[in-house]
């Protein structure tokens, strides 16, 4: 603790330095995000397009690129749409900020995203105990002060939405609310490539059956709903193009728009140490396959917290998806909260705890993540801190489960 205590008004400059830097950034930015240059060009068209009776037309990147001309006119360097690729349910969450300008819909996101970040802290203080070792304020500070939030808020993207649900099912777990636990996860299918994976290995954990079987009905019933909601705004032409939709944009990395290269994950990894090799997907596929199995062993390990493997879930989930950005590790802030819990645990001090104080490191260090995506685009060498963290996270468990095997058998 004195430790601590010591560190803290060196942790306060810090956090004072990175939170100036942000808001320099923002503010160098505030003429490109008033023309349209931001992510959030995508939601609100897509919104647009659906309150226009164009739901039909979901995912024509003509007809998106028409909407965006509409109040993007000024984003020079865009030749063609900025693609929405999400399920079309989420289009309906963007209808009323189509009601506004760009502008004001733009701003109005971003004070939401804001008030979920400040109530998150609240959310989860009863069962995160590093929340109560300061104020709500200092942690929301905290909060924009971590890379992939802030710049998920200058994009106008969702990745805060998905935190969001990823913190309401982690607290359902707690409070034995499995059925919600598996609700809240299926509203986060909208980003479906880091929600399924995690849901995988929650069931693989060491649940009753009673207990997974209710996540199982609730993720179940929840998702079947957004499925009929998806073909009520887009019809079922539109949903069954969806795949093959997505798929293209990333086969074409949507005319630049997607960069693996950016992609914090197994992926964009492989990219950047191996890209032009010829099975280098075959690579990655290979790499997530064995990561995969391996947590799947690791979480069913008895005599393990929920909240290591709710944290080496969320890890796994980024690491294996197969299209990751900055903003999405925005999830990871439930991990890093709980693994920075695990380590007062007292499971072991010597090397186990190099991968996990090497991995904190690098995701918290702002200025390092701002340097690889805004000079170098190069984000995806941020993959090795995920990739660190864990291995060290599943050390952890792996070695606590002796200690405790061995203490029981004694």
């Amino acid at each position: 603790m004195n430790k601590v205590r010591n560190l803290k008004p060196w942790m306060g400059f810090y956090l004072a330095g990175v939170l100036a830097i942000h808001g320099l950034v923002f503010w160098n930015a505030r003429e490109l995000v008033k023309k349209g240059y931001p992510d959030f060009a995508i939601y609100y068209t897509a919104g647009t397009m659906v309150r226009s009776g164009m739901g039909g037309r979901l995912y024509d990147e003509a007809a998106q690129f028409r909407v965006q001309q509409q109040f993007a006119q000024q984003v020079t360097t865009r030749q063609a749409a900025l693609p929405f690729n999400h399920p079309p349910f989420e289009a309906l969450l963007f209808v009323p900020f189509s009601l506004l300008s760009y502008r004001a819909a733009y701003f109005l996101w971003l004070f939401m995203n804001l008030a979920i970040l400040a109530v998150l802290p609240g959310m989860l203080r009863e069962w995160v105990p590093m929340l109560g070792l300061a104020r709500a304020w200092v942690w929301m500070a905290a909060e924009l002060g971590f890379f992939p939030i802030f710049f998920a808020l200058l994009q106008g993207q969702d990745a805060i939405l998905l935190l969001f649900f990823y913190a309401l099912a982690f607290v359902s777990l707690k409070r034995g609310r499995f059925a919600m636990a598996g609700v809240w996860l299926a509203c986060g299918l909208f980003k479906f490539h880091l929600v399924l994976p995690f849901l995988v290995l929650l069931l693989a954990g060491q649940m009753s059956f009673e207990q997974k079987k209710r996540i199982a009905g609730g993720f179940g019933l929840a998702g079947g709903t957004l499925i009929l909601i998806s073909l009520l705004v887009a019809g079922a032409r539109q949903m069954m193009f969806y795949p093959r939709y997505v798929l293209g944009l990333e086969s074409t990395m949507a005319q630049g728009a997607i960069r693996p290269s950016d992609m914090p994950n197994l992926r964009g990894m492989v990219g950047l140490l191996a890209g032009k090799l010829a099975h280098a997907e075959g690579i990655v596929l290979l790499i997530s396959a064995v990561l995969f199995l391996l947590a799947l062993w690791i979480v069913r390990l008895p005599e393990i917290s929920g909240d290591s493997r709710f944290a080496l879930a969320l890890l796994v989930t980024v690491l294996v998806s197969y299209h990751c950005l900055g903003y999405d590790l925005c999830v990871l802030t439930i991990a890093v909260l709980l693994v920075a819990g695990l380590r007062s645990e007292g499971l072991g001090r010597d090397w186990v705890r190099m991968p996990m104080i090497g991995g904190m490191a690098g995701l918290l260090f702002s200025p390092l993540q701002a340097l690889l995506l805004m000079r170098y685009s190069q984000l995806g060498w941020m993959g090795w801190a995920v990739l660190c963290l864990a291995i060290g996270v599943m050390a952890e468990m792996a070695r606590g489960h002796r200690v405790m095997s061995g203490a029981r058998a004694q």
